[in-house]
């Protein structure tokens, strides 16, 4: 009855104390409802704001699998909410790995999975795959680190440290994702490119050369590709899965980098 529509995400990432804390935002469209349920499982619930404004909000019973609802006190007019939180530790969406658990061993490196319901353990949102929004986030890490989304995203490290992304296209919950290391990008065409730690990037480079004419082929089979940038990060050796389709950036496994 009520359903988020938009989010706009505003985070800081802070891989000492390795939680995330910031600001979920969504444009919501209600059907009369008297209130929003967001679907929430070991976070830290700070403030929940309608329009600007204060609200009472509940937090439910605890599910081993599904968490807490998050339900937030809204009226028929109520066009956007706002939760403040952070991360805990038993957060599961988030993997924090240390340096020595990379290729190049000199800095920290962050991942998100969202699938198949974990997104909500990092960001309080509507975790059901037939919902879909849009969404923006500014993103606040180390100034040696960069950070990349499944959106538009920088082909470069910022001096400060603060990323800008937007994802135009509708998407699920569960493929809003976020990698925070010590990553550089090279571009395979104008919209096709490879991210990757500095040791890796060229071995990278060389194994997907041929990405541009994958994308090519695939529109000659299916139509325009929709989401306009198609990207790959490789990701430290320790990912434990083999990909995940994230759209505009796939996060793949390094061992799929066999140099032929």
């Amino acid at each position: 009855e009520a359903v988020i529509k938009h989010l706009d995400l505003n985070i800081n990432v802070d891989f000492e104390a390795k939680v995330i804390t910031g600001t979920a935002t969504y444009d919501i469209q209600n059907n009369g409802a008297p209130t929003i349920i967001l679907d929430s499982k070991y976070l830290d619930i700070i403030a929940v704001k309608a329009d600007g404004k204060e609200t009472s909000f509940t937090l439910g019973e605890m599910d081993e699998m599904l968490g807490q609802p998050l339900s937030i006190s809204i009226s028929e007019d109520t066009k956007t909410i706002s939760v403040t939180y952070k991360t805990t530790e038993k957060t599961e969406a988030l993997q924090w790995l240390n340096a020595q658990q990379t290729a190049d061993k000199t800095h920290p490196f962050l991942f998100t999975q969202g699938q198949a319901i974990l997104t909500r353990t990092w960001i309080p949102i509507q975790d059901s795959p037939q919902i879909r929004i849009t969404y923006d986030a500014t993103v606040k890490v180390p100034s040696d680190l960069m950070a990349v989304m499944s959106a538009e995203n920088p082909k470069e490290k910022t001096a400060d440290g603060v990323y800008h992304f937007k994802m135009k296209q509708p998407i699920s919950a569960y493929l809003i994702a976020l990698a925070v290391g010590d990553i550089e990008y090279k571009a395979i065409s104008n919209r096709t490119g490879v991210y990757a730690e500095k040791s890796m990037v060229e071995k990278v480079h060389a194994e997907f050369s041929d990405m541009e004419k994958m994308v090519a082929a695939a529109e000659n089979l299916y139509g325009d590709y929709d989401w306009e940038q198609f990207d790959v990060i490789v990701l430290p050796p320790s990912f434990p899965f083999g990909g995940m389709e994230n759209p505009r950036l796939t996060f793949a496994t390094p061992t799929v980098i066999a140099g032929d």
